[in-house]
């Protein structure tokens, strides 16, 4: 016992859970997952993020702000592994590969991969189910891509 433990009320511990309550939110809570693995969400991450979902048909007509605050709120509470464990069970399956193929698109805009987007990635992959010889196809089309890509710092 330390000698500031009787002094101190210990917080509890809440047992946090978070299920979307849509299809929609599992895809946006995935994407903001991967581009907030870094620690940061920028504005051109945001941009990028509305672009990506704008030419989503199956998007046509949602306000995605509420997905997005909720999802934001969600990451802040059970971390972007929460995030992704949470949402990949909502994603219709017809629509998993496409969706990994963007949530990697948003970490390679700059052309590379940092430990912790490559953590978030794999982990997509894993609890998707995505075939990893797909995986890897992607993967090297959006290095091929993206190579040598401008990153725009905010």
């Amino acid at each position: 016992m330390g000698l500031f433990d009787k002094f101190i009320k210990k917080s509890e511990v809440k047992d946090i859970t978070y299920k979307p309550l849509s299809d929609l939110e599992a895809w946006i809570g995935i994407l903001y997952a991967c581009m907030s693995s870094d620690g940061e969400v920028s504005d051109v991450e945001i941009d990028s993020l509305s672009r990506m979902i704008i030419h989503k048909q199956k998007f046509s007509g949602i306000d995605i702000s509420p997905l997005y605050n909720a999802v934001a709120d969600a990451k802040l509470k059970i971390g972007g592994i929460g995030l992704v464990e949470a949402c990949s069970e909502f994603v219709n399956e017809g629509d998993k590969d496409t969706l990994f193929s963007m949530a990697i698109e948003i970490v390679l805009a700059d052309g590379i991969i940092k430990k912790d987007e490559e953590k978030v990635i794999e982990l997509i992959a894993d609890r998707m189910k995505i075939d990893m010889e797909l995986v890897e196809k992607i993967i090297q089309v959006m290095l091929i891509r993206n190579k040598g890509n401008v990153v725009i710092v905010d």
